[in-house]
C-alpha cells in the first residue's frame, strides 16, 4: 500500500467515524477542532486504524502530536514502513 492508498483510507475512516456525523474529512482538517473527536472517539480511532492497516497499538506519546487527518496518515504510514 502506497502513501496515496494509506491517506485515502485514513480519509475515509476519519470520516465515516466522525462525530458530526459521516462526511469527507478533509487531509488539512483538525480531528478535533472541526470534525469534533474527544479524547475516547480518538481512542476507538487509533483502534479501528490498527485494525485496519495491521499496526503495532498506537502509543499515547505518538497520539499526543495528531493534530489534523494528514498527521494520522503520515503516522500510519511511518508505522506501516517500519513494519515491512
Amino acid at each position: 500500500m502506497n502513501n496515496e492508498e494509506i491517506l485515502t483510507n485514513v480519509r475515509r475512516i476519519i470520516g465515516e467515524m466522525c462525530p458530526l456525523g459521516a462526511r469527507e474529512a478533509g487531509p488539512d482538517e483538525r480531528i478535533m477542532e472541526d470534525l469534533g473527536y474527544d479524547s475516547m472517539a480518538v481512542v476507538e480511532l487509533a483502534l479501528v486504524l490498527e485494525a485496519e492497516f495491521e499496526l503495532e497499538p498506537i502509543e499515547e506519546e505518538q497520539a499526543i502530536d495528531l493534530v489534523t487527518v494528514r498527521d494520522v496518515a503520515e503516522l500510519v504510514e511511518h508505522m506501516v514502513s517500519a513494519r515491512a
